[in-house]
């Protein structure tokens, strides 16, 4: 079963089932005497019909426009009708204005447009009187203007919100897009990593033994140095890549999360005070408890707070902070640097891209698959350039 289409279930069944407790109540209690058995029970068949349809229905019927606009503007003719035989028109605005706020849940503009035209047509019809003609009560055109200006905001309100919901798949689905992206990444450059190693330690070693036979000559010294010093840098991408690799097989057992957090903490702590930056914590006091494999989230932490402390200047400061909400633990990696612009925070977990000189652009995106891997992610976000960016990772809770 679809779980939007579940939601929707539930929420149509929810609004019908309050309208018709409402309506019977207003039956139940009508001061006039104008309420009768015949027309309670068959309002009750009536609704409770609207009920067991809604039950019954298939999910792709549920979604359809034509059953969306239906069934609000069948709940505003059913009332008033209804409360027309009671002769109780001043109960039909509160039940116009609850028939207006549930055509939110339509899933298009013009939908909640056709729902909105039909109940105030409705309730102007219902003012009308042969002998009188036409309501001239202030009270009642104020109403009728209350109901207009209330379903302008909730088609604004509506609108928002799928904005919202449309804006949240997007990343989702694009987070996962790029999860796929690095688990083949993975998978072959673990391969491609072994097979590179190997020339690399030929070329470093050559370049120790030249360093010793022309000891005598600077020049010759300082070009063998460069050649080791990217030597050393080509096989730290490849330890990143192959750390990429080793994410496919986990260790799953329960753990307390504060662990991997201050070992990842303590695995940077001379690098920090080498570099003058203040790394503070907090949120660490009580147990976070959780399920996978502390070793992978330990270096998913590490991987947050390494770029942190290369995106601070020398006496920067970098703030981990724990928190837990919504049966997910949160762990938030902050920093005071350089700021990533709007652009560049789209393109932050794609493997390779980095702003930094001598970044290799893989932390991140490992990062990203070993949250993944725990039914989680991380989750990125910046105010512009010079502004500090910050990365939380998040997980369930066990």
């Amino acid at each position: 079963m679809n779980p939007e289409s579940g939601r929707r279930r539930a929420v149509y069944f929810a609004f019908q089932g309050l309208l018709m407790a409402v309506l019977l109540l207003l039956t139940l209690f009508e001061p006039s005497g104008h309420a009768s058995f015949g027309s309670f029970w068959a309002m009750t068949a009536v609704l409770g019909a609207s009920l067991v349809i809604i039950q019954l229905l298939p999910e792709p019927t549920l979604a359809r426009w034509w059953f969306q606009a239906a069934l609000f503007i069948g709940d505003g003719l059913a009332a008033t009708v209804i409360l027309s035989l009671m002769r109780t028109q001043g109960d039909l605005f509160l039940i116009y204005l609850l028939i207006v706020f549930g055509s939110a849940l339509t899933r298009s503009p013009g939908q909640r447009l056709a729902v909105a035209v039909v109940t105030i047509a409705l309730y102007l019809i219902s003012g009308w009187h042969r002998a009188a003609g036409g309501p001239t009560q202030s009270e009642f055109w104020l109403r009728a203007l209350f109901l207009a200006v209330s379903s302008a905001l909730m088609a604004v309100l509506a609108r928002d919100a799928r904005q919202a919901q449309d804006e949240q798949r997007r990343r989702y689905e694009d987070r996962m897009i790029q999860v796929g992206r690095l688990a083949t990444l993975g998978r072959v450059a673990g391969e491609v990593a072994h097979r590179i190693k190997g020339p690399l330690t030929t070329i470093s070693v050559d370049a120790e033994v030249l360093a010793h036979r022309f000891s005598d000559d600077a020049a010759t010294l300082k070009e063998l140095d460069e050649i080791r010093d990217e030597v050393e840098r080509c096989k730290r991408i490849l330890k990143d890549l192959l750390d990429l690799g080793r994410i496919e097989e986990m260790a799953v057992s329960p753990f307390d999360l504060r662990r991997p957090v201050r070992a990842a903490l303590k695995s940077l702590e001379t690098q920090a005070r080498r570099r003058r930056v203040r790394v503070t914590s907090s949120g660490l006091g009580a147990a976070l408890p959780a399920r996978g494999d502390e070793s992978l989230l330990q270096e998913a932490v590490a991987a947050l707070l390494q770029n942190a402390l290369e995106a601070v200047k020398d006496g920067g400061r970098v703030r981990l902070e724990a928190s837990t909400r919504g049966g997910q633990h949160r762990v938030t990696v902050s920093d005071d640097g350089a700021g990533i612009t709007p652009g560049d925070l789209e393109r932050v977990f794609e493997p390779f891209f980095t702003t930094k000189k001598d970044g290799s652009g893989l932390g991140l995106s490992a990062a990203l698959r070993i949250a993944a891997k725990h039914g989680g992610s991380v989750e990125a976000d910046s105010a512009g350039p010079g502004q500090g960016a910050s990365f939380t990772l998040v997980l369930p809770a066990a």
